[in-house]
């Protein structure tokens, strides 16, 4: 069917009639294939002569409106590149063109242009199948200057190191051209440099370097399609690679995303990498997921991290640094130029509890992290070997706290901006779980995934209640800013229902939000009262010294003074003031609430099971 593009398809399905109105009706407007069998006229005929060897003239702006959408419906997309580009920038061909090529369409945000998403993957796809011992500088220059300007985000799922043969980055359409060689059985001489074979990808220094617009940027140094000439030594990222790319990198100054992932990136060419990345100032998401960044690596990321206060999201799933290297980033989340809002630590099982407790320390100190990651981070029940720099016992050194302990303290005993906390698949076990559920009812976390954390039912359900409510009492006090709707409420209430718990969201959200003093649990045990109690006073936090409490004092109870923790820390004053003035009934937006009697007690009654009702 014949539909132009001037017309919005979802306009021509509102207005579509419906199939029970069919058979009355004798004249269909909409139907545009009513002249199927009519002769061409005269212009249609003279459009599609013009099509046929149409070389950049006559002007598309020449035609008429209705002429031009006509000439690009059906203008041959193997018109070269450079003409297309110089005189068609209409979505309805550049559109058509991409279908064309590609199977698969992306999703396209508002703003975006078909000519950008066109001409960024045709760019990538030469970058990806480019062999290195045929690199031409001067044919890529000529590519930079006619796709560069529409390049904002650029996408290399893949690169072809130099050791490949020819024959294996051969598109299928050119597999016939190469038969005849395959079947003489030439093999492609590789130059060696002694005895060590080299293994580098193409420079993506001219390749980046000219790309002014360049915005995003995700690059990944593996081999997508390797059939049987698989080696392991084929997915290396050499430091001639890491050199080249943080040479390109200087010269992107608009580049605000950059992803390097599953690449064997060492210490070292993270080292390259952010030296390229030194004057960026407007960069806000770092990602080097899945890579092999060890401790050493992870300290060259802190100290990049503390010097740029743009950047908002750091990403550093899946990599092989421990609690060293997580001690190294707390320091940088509490330094005064750091800005990281988002920080994503899942799947490495290094970290265990002593690099997950460096974290708690980092968010009870004042931290600006508003989301955590620490899924999958080997989490155990046990104490921790040593307690880490930033926190002091008023009982012996070696009554350490659990990794579950610290935790609850960071998030219970300090107002911190975190709304987001990812505990899954982790072992904190038992007490530390109903700590930490007491404290997760002191905090303002909005949204908390506790599955396979190691916690019991009952404190697993009292934590994702008070969650739910914190989000729900949020929402009710903005409502007009954030127009909620009657849906969400009973979204909440079935989600309530499912999970067994015998309270409305709505009420459940104010009762959570008053700071209730006991909580009573029914089971298919029992009823068990669980008292909303202070932490425990047996240990606390040294505050960071960027910004001291102003009724801070020196005190003796941290011992002389070690090479971790000089004498000129300030550190709180004694627990119980330190409760009366962190515990103190706040809205969501921070602003103080009446205060209630000491002796009053609240009481909320939730019902646990863990199986879900089939009647429901």
């Amino acid at each position: 069917m014949k539909l132009t593009d001037t017309i919005n398809i979802n306009t021509y399905l509102a207005y579509k009639q419906p199939e029970s109105l069919e058979p009355s009706r004798k004249i269909k407007s909409e139907n545009l294939e009513w002249d199927y069998n009519h002769p061409k006229s005269l212009t249609s005929l003279c459009i599609e002569k013009i099509s046929e060897n149409w070389s950049g003239y006559p002007k598309l702006g020449k035609f008429v409106v209705k002429d031009r959408e006509y000439f690009l419906r059906i203008l041959n997309t193997d018109v070269p590149l450079q003409i297309l580009v110089d005189n068609i920038k209409s979505d309805i061909f550049w559109k058509r063109s991409y279908s064309s090529r590609w199977s698969d369409s992306p999703i396209i945000s508002n703003g975006r242009r078909w000519i950008n998403v066109y001409l960024e993957r045709h760019y990538a796809d030469i970058l990806e199948n480019m062999n290195p011992r045929h690199y031409d500088p001067e044919k890529v220059n000529t590519l930079v200057k006619l796709c560069g300007p529409y390049i904002q985000s650029l996408s290399i799922r893949s690169l072809v190191p130099t050791d490949i043969p020819v024959q294996r980055t051969t598109s299928p359409e050119m597999a016939d051209l190469v038969t005849s060689q395959r079947s003489n059985g030439n093999k492609t001489e590789v130059k060696r440099s002694g005895d060590v074979m080299s293994r580098d990808h193409i420079s993506l220094h001219a390749a980046l370097g000219s790309l002014t617009n360049l915005v995003e940027l995700h690059i990944t140094y593996q081999l997508r399609n390797i059939s049987v000439d698989y080696r392991r030594d084929q997915f290396q990222f050499t430091n001639n690679d890491a050199k080249n790319l943080s040479r390109g990198l200087e010269k992107c100054g608009q580049l605000k995303i950059l992803r390097i992932t599953r690449s064997d990136m060492n210490c070292q060419r993270v080292k390259y990498i952010l030296r390229g990345l030194t004057d960026h100032e407007r960069l806000e998401t770092l990602d080097f997921s899945h890579c092999k960044i060890s401790d050493d690596g992870a300290a060259s990321v802190a100290k990049f991290i503390s010097r740029h206060e743009n950047l908002r999201n750091l990403l550093l799933v899946d990599n092989i640094f421990g609690p060293a290297g997580a001690e190294s980033i707390s320091h940088a989340l509490n330094h005064a130029g750091c800005g990281i809002r988002n920080l994503d630590l899942r799947l490495n099982n290094k970290l265990g509890s002593e690099g997950v407790a460096h974290i708690a320390v980092s968010l009870a100190r004042g931290c600006n992290l508003t989301s955590l990651n620490i899924s999958g981070c080997g989490i155990t029940p046990g104490p921790l070997t040593k307690a880490p720099t930033g926190v002091w016992s008023t009982t012996t050194a070696e009554n350490t706290p659990t990794c579950g302990e610290l935790l609850a303290r960071a998030i219970g005993l300090v107002k911190t901006p975190l709304r987001s906390l990812d505990l899954s698949v982790n072992d904190i076990g038992s007490p530390s779980d109903c700590t930490l559920s007491n404290a997760i009812c002191l905090s303002y976390i909005i949204d908390i995934n506790l599955k396979r954390s190691g916690m019991g039912s009952v404190a697993m359900a009292i934590a994702e209640a008070a969650a739910a409510a914190q989000r729900l009492r949020r929402e009710a006090e903005k409502g007009i800013r954030f127009r909620r709707s009657a849906g969400r409420v009973v979204q909440a209430r079935r989600v309530a229902k499912c999970m067994n718990i015998d309270a409305d969201p709505i009420l459940l959200a104010l009762q959570l939000s008053a700071r209730p003093s006991i909580v009573s649990v029914a089971s298919e045990e029992g009823m068990h009262n669980i008292q909303m109690q202070p932490l425990p006073s047996d240990f606390s936090f040294v505050p960071a010294i960027k910004s001291p409490l102003p009724s801070s004092r020196t005190s003796s109870i941290t011992g002389p003074p070690t090479s971790r923790r000089s004498s000129h820390h300030t550190i709180l004053e004694p627990v119980m003031e330190v409760r009366r003035t962190a515990l103190v009934r706040r809205g969501s937006d921070g602003s103080l609430l009446k205060s209630r009697n000491n002796m009053y007690e609240r009481h909320i009654k939730i019902f646990v099971s863990n199986e879900f009702d089939d009647d429901d």
